[in-house]
């Protein structure tokens, strides 16, 4: 509680600020401008960053991968491991929402309508669906079953391109695990619509029976892999699922050693967010600092005259700290204010640059970036950049307060 001095030095304060009204607004209205500029930036590139990071995540390449050390190394797929029930067990625990053992084969089917390059996953179906949701974006035909013998569920892009329907059957080249040149006929049982364009154009999945039968030339009955595809919240993670991998040859690699170029992106973005915070606090610290000292300096003969009749240094003091105080407690009405009409909204509707391209999506490394950017607003952003407006502002009001008493000294 403040005593009968204090309460009316903090009313002094008050009266203070209302009567230098318009210099007052300006500087609760630049301290808010600050803090919403600032945390828009950092929460626009943050929101980004986790819509760039899911694309990734979602092209079947999950936040990390546990590969056998031949295919880490070469990516030759002739020695897969089994996927034994203890390793399954291992590796699916809390925090891993799926593991999905995957076999993969490089191939390319050729047509009168062209020819492309395939990657063909062999796939354990009802583990997959807890990767990702191609089973529920299936348009025509069905997903894949375990039993299914030499079907394939392909992109709707592939199917459009070579005009492949379900229930035809393609051809698909391939090189077996002893090197020799194949074609093998393989039925569409499904066409899934998800993800990129050049995503449903490469991606073609069958499962493991079949895998093993075209590549090993036998189905060895049990579930192999090349690559587990692991998926959890994020990558902060990571030091778990290797503990659980530690004692085996098996290597971890996350989404951004797999796909480099995505990496180098999100790493030129948390760039540019220490830029522009770093612009923004300069331009934080001038707009703040100049504005105050003015305040202060315009209430130099009224000081003197308080000082004259006995107002000590250590009540202006008191003023000056209030005066901060009121001011922090104005600026912050005015940012949740801001923050909740402007970041509130593009949080929940997102910032749509899709009319940029004319709509079209754009796609990168094989990734499809957003169109619209949902900005990720978090507590750590908020409070990191209040407290750094209001060690400015504080930091203002009292190098201005020292001045004009330095000042007041001096000619008294």
């Amino acid at each position: 509680m403040l005593n009968t001095e204090n309460r009316y030095l903090f009313k002094f304060a008050w009266k203070s600020i209302r009567r230098n009204a318009g210099r007052s607004f300006f500087i609760g209205f630049s301290v808010s401008l600050a803090v919403v500029i600032a945390v828009w930036v950092i929460a626009f590139f943050d929101g980004l960053n986790s819509q760039i990071e899911k694309a990734v995540v979602n092209t079947n390449t999950g936040f990390f991968q546990v590969q056998d050390p031949v295919y880490a190394a070469t990516t030759d797929s002739s020695s897969p491991r089994e996927f034994t029930p203890t390793l399954a067990q291992t590796l699916s625990k809390e925090p891993v929402s799926a593991a999905s053992p995957e076999l993969v084969l490089d191939g390319n089917i050729s047509t009168p309508e062209g020819a492309t390059g395939l990657l063909v996953i062999g796939i354990d179906p009802e583990i997959h669906k807890q990767l990702m949701p191609i089973y529920e974006k299936i348009t025509s035909g069905t997903f894949l079953t375990q039993d299914d013998e030499y079907g394939v569920v392909i992109g709707q892009e592939l199917a459009t391109l070579f005009k492949f329907n379900v229930g035809d059957q393609m051809v698909l080249n391939y090189q077996d695990k002893v090197g020799e040149l194949r074609s093998e006929l393989i039925t569409i049982r499904g066409i899934y619509h998800y993800n990129s364009k050049g995503f449903e154009k490469r991606f073609v999945y069958i499962n493991q029976k079949t895998w093993q039968n075209l590549f090993l030339n036998e189905y060895t009955g049990k579930t192999l892999f090349n690559r587990v595809t692991i998926l959890t919240p994020d990558l902060k993670y990571e030091p778990i699922v290797h503990d659980r991998i530690q004692g085996t040859d098996l290597k971890l690699k996350s989404w951004k050693q797999l796909n480099p170029e995505m990496a180098v992106v999100l790493e030129f973005h948390d760039g540019m967010i220490k830029f522009f915070f770093l612009i923004i606090a300069l331009t934080i610290t001038m707009t703040i600092m100049t504005p105050v000292r003015m305040l202060w300096q315009e209430r130099f003969k009224e000081l003197k005259m308080m000082s004259i009749i006995g107002v000590s240094a250590s009540k202006f003091w008191k003023i000056g700290i209030y005066e901060v105080i009121l001011m922090i407690l104005l600026s912050s009405v005015f940012s949740i204010f801001m923050l909740t009409a402007i970041i509130g909204t593009q949080t929940r509707n997102g910032v749509d640059f899709r009319y940029l391209n004319d709509g079209v999506a754009i796609e990168r490394a094989g990734i499809k970036l957003p169109g619209i950017i949902f900005p990720k607003l978090t507590p750590e952003q908020l409070l990191i950049t209040f407290l750094f407006v209001i060690f400015v502002l504080s930091i203002s009001y009292l190098w201005s307060i020292y001045r004009t008493l330095t000042k007041l000294e001096a000619e008294i």
